[in-house]
């Protein structure tokens, strides 16, 4: 590799003087000495008054850390929560809770796991609202209850008017008419039997012919009679029965349905009944486990949610009243920016500071960083950060949730690797480089990064310790001739472009007119450099010089929105490195005005090399 890819501005080329200067330059070898020796005192002072900040190179550890604060609170917590349902209201009323800090008994149970006594209360909640709501609700219940009594009466009576019908009433008429039947068919036989007499006593004369008409007329009429019978017979057999049947069946149906609408009622009023009451209990939270009672507080600045667990204060549902911490499992979750969030990883080394106990440092290690950022308010609703749980190896004592801790996640641990200062390493185009102190000069070095903590940077090639390295290595970046980047021949490609179309006329004898939207030129600003004065354009009707030319296009080339504005993502990836020193005023963006001071410094330094080197 190249260890001088840079060398210093006007040392390049050989001098050049006219052969007609050497009686000049004798009568200066003999004058100058004498004029050095006067001002010898001005002239004293150190070389070095002007070096910048210099830094031996070293060897050692690298160590990168990242850190965030947090609060400690313990990695096995048994939550007591509200589990009181919100009535139409923002929620439920503390009406008593134990004092936090509170050491908590559990249940007991016997041998079958069967509770025999209960826990310690914990909190207990207003249920006035719902004591009335249970009153209430008992007296619908009692109704469906009588409603569903009555329904099942109905349906009784139902099953057995049925059941009446088919074994009692039918059986009755059906004798009924068989009976009918039977003595109707027995008239018919005998008033047959009479006619036939009758008949025989007419021929013998012994009865006249008025009582045989009326033995026939009583035998048509014991005929009706019979056929009548039979008839009430069928019809009772095949349109009254069945008829019956439907209809006592109909009432059977209706009535089953009624009692099990009743039933249903009765069931849902009765369960609501049970919830209501089962919610009255739920008032009384007592502890599900021995342990020490914490507030589950939670409180946020600007703005943000504030839950502060008191008497009087309000709990919603499945909300979190108070924890009962194991502290023999304690962890701190800190909050990482979005900017380290790919640094931190599961199972990486930490270090933990309390600030309740600043002498002491804890170990723990990376047990979750969340996928996720997590919620912020509207002040901080740009930044992203990330909840990552750190996990406190043992359990020191003093340890307990709640203590305010600073956290040190080690990303990174390279051993015994170069390192300088991350100022005295620039980029340019895709490469990196140092000035390092060589006697009394300087020499531009290209050099090969690794890790950085934004402190320091790793040095994997190029470098070695023991040398001298310019820590402010941008200050000096002026007086070099840096490497040439992909983009500079590109920009004298299109300088040289520039002025040509800008000398050439057109076919009408015009000189070639700007794209539309653009400018004639940069702002008078940018026409002139500090302390340049042969750069400016000229008067009207002559050609611009080179380097406005050059900021002219090449400006209108990059700002393809044309907001008169250049970001860095607009500039080919070759130039990308230079956008820091581009950009004077350090807005994130390159003006006209920037532009076109860069082009100057390029066409001035490109002017020295010339002069220097005789071209």
């Amino acid at each position: 590799m190249d260890k001088n890819p840079g060398k210093r501005r006007g040392g390049e080329g050989r001098a050049w003087f006219p052969y007609r200067a050497t009686p000049f330059l004798l009568v200066l070898l003999l004058v100058l000495p004498a004029v050095a020796w006067k001002l010898l005192p001005r002239l004293s002072r150190s070389p070095d008054i002007d070096l910048p900040m210099l830094y031996v190179v070293q060897a050692g550890d690298f160590a990168h850390d990242i850190i965030e604060r947090g609060a400690v609170e313990s990695a096995s917590n048994i939550e007591v929560r509200c589990e009181v349902q919100a009535q139409n209201s923002a929620g439920t009323r503390i009406l008593e809770v134990v004092p936090e800090g509170t050491y908590v008994k559990g249940p007991v149970r016997d041998a079958q796991g069967k509770i025999v006594q209960e826990g310690d209360l914990i909190c207990r909640l207003d249920s006035s609202a719902l004591e009335n709501d249970a009153l209430k609700q008992k007296s619908v219940v009692e109704i469906a209850r009588a409603a569903k009594i009555q329904a099942e009466s109905d349906h009784e009576n139902a099953v057995k008017a049925y059941d009446e019908y088919e074994w009692g009433k039918y059986k009755i008429d059906e004798a009924q008419i068989r009976a009918d039947l039977a003595v109707a068919e027995e008239n018919q036989r005998r008033a047959d039997d009479t006619v036939r007499y009758s008949k025989q006593l007419l021929e013998k004369g012994y009865i006249t012919k008025l009582q045989l008409e009326a033995d026939n007329f009583a035998a048509e009429k014991a005929k009706t009679d019979s056929d009548a019978a039979k008839l009430r017979k069928l019809v009772l057999e095949k349109y009254t029965r069945e008829k019956m049947k439907v209809q006592l069946m109909a009432d059977i149906n209706s009535t089953k349905a009624r009692l099990d609408a009743q039933d249903n009622t009765l069931k849902l009023e009765q369960k609501r009944l049970d919830l209501i009451e089962g919610q009255i209990a739920k008032c009384t939270i007592r502890a599900p486990a021995n342990g020490q009672a914490v507030y589950a507080n939670n409180t946020e600045r600007m703005g943000g949610s504030e839950i502060i667990i008191e008497e009087g204060a309000l709990v919603r549902e499945r909300q979190v009243i108070a924890r009962l911490p194991d502290p023999k499992r304690m962890q701190v979750k800190a909050k990482i920016n979005e900017s380290k969030i790919a640094l931190a990883k599961e199972g990486q080394p930490a270090t933990i500071r309390l600030d309740a106990l600043p002498d002491q440092e804890l170990v723990g290690i990376v047990r979750k960083v969340n996928e996720y950022p997590t919620q912020t308010g509207w002040w901080s609703a740009n930044i992203k950060e990330y909840e990552t749980t750190v996990e406190i190896l043992g359990t020191p004592p003093g340890l307990r949730p709640g203590l305010n801790a600073e956290v040190r996640i080690r990303v990174a641990h390279l051993p015994n690797v170069v390192q300088v200062p991350v100022q005295a390493v620039f980029e340019h185009g895709d490469n990196h480089y140092c000035f390092v102190r060589r006697d009394d000069d300087w020499e531009l070095r290209q050099v090969e990064i690794g890790d950085t903590n934004d402190k320091t940077i790793v040095i994997k090639q190029n470098l070695q310790p023991g040398e001298t390295v310019a820590v402010n290595a941008a200050s000096l970046r002026e007086e070099f001739d840096l490497p040439e980047t992909p983009a500079e021949p590109q920009a004298k490609i299109m300088l040289a472009s520039a002025e040509n179309s800008a000398s050439l006329p057109n076919a009408s004898g015009t000189k070639p007119a700007l794209a539309p939207g653009h400018s004639a030129g940069p702002p008078a600003a940018a026409r002139r450099a500090p302390g340049d004065e042969k750069t400016h354009a000229g008067p009207p009707g002559k050609r611009q010089e080179g380097p406005i030319v050059l900021a002219n296009l090449a400006f209108q080339q990059l700002d393809k929105d044309g907001d008169g504005r250049i970001r860095k993502v607009d500039l080919p990836e070759s130039l990308r490195g230079q956008f820091a020193s581009i950009d004077a005023n350090h807005d994130g963006f390159i003006d006209h005005t920037e532009w076109a001071a860069a082009v100057r410094r390029v066409a001035a330094r490109d002017g020295r090399k010339s002069r220097v080197g005789g071209g």
